[in-house]
């Protein structure tokens, strides 16, 4: 596997658009145009991602670890054979539209203030993710893994929830639209 660290992003954009089984260490990606880049078995480590224009990125296989990708609009990526992991990262402000992030999952990761709307979710995993205010609207979360999800709230009569798991906490997020009071 290759390892590109701390390179200046301009030199990255000039050598190549496709990359292989490559590391990316402390890259700041935010001045960079990787419009149409291919990355595939890929990981980004410490990277930052913030407002990048993802149009036509493709995205196969790939980690993202301890990254800042705070209000990207992801619904440009080329979906073929999309796969995402976030692991300890922040997406906050972040926006996920009319995507299929079933290859994806979302570990230990911020995602504050983000939009999810007419995704497909099923069995994807959200362990230990901040969801505060993130707003889930026409997403397909069959399966969806919510047991360990912090500050969840989905409205059911807006999602597709058949087999989704949830703790008896984050199940309370599901009755947040009433304005009931529930105490132990």
């Amino acid at each position: 596997m290759d390892i590109i660290e701390e390179q200046v992003c301009a030199k990255i954009a000039k050598e190549k658009t496709h990359y292989i089984e490559c590391q990316f260490k402390q890259i700041d990606f935010s001045s960079v145009d990787i419009k149409g880049f291919e990355f595939e078995d890929c990981e980004f480590i410490g990277c930052n991602f913030s407002m990048v224009d993802l149009t036509g990125t493709s995205f196969r296989s790939v980690i993202f670890k301890e990254c800042l990708m705070q209000g990207v609009a992801f619904q440009g990526v080329n979906p073929f054979l999309l796969s995402m992991d976030f692991n300890n990262s922040r997406l906050d402000q972040s926006v996920f539209l009319n995507m299929d992030l079933r290859a994806c999952s979302f570990i230990n990761t911020q995602f504050k203030h983000g939009i999810m709307e007419s995704c497909r979710l099923c069995k994807v995993n959200f362990d230990d993710t901040d969801l505060d205010q993130t707003l889930f609207y026409r997403c397909d979360l069959t399966q969806a893994d919510f047991r360990s999800a912090i500050h969840l709230v989905i409205d059911p009569d807006n999602n597709k929830m058949k087999g989704a798991k949830f703790s008896t906490q984050t199940a309370l997020g599901l009755l947040s639209k009433y304005q009931i009071k529930i105490t132990p």
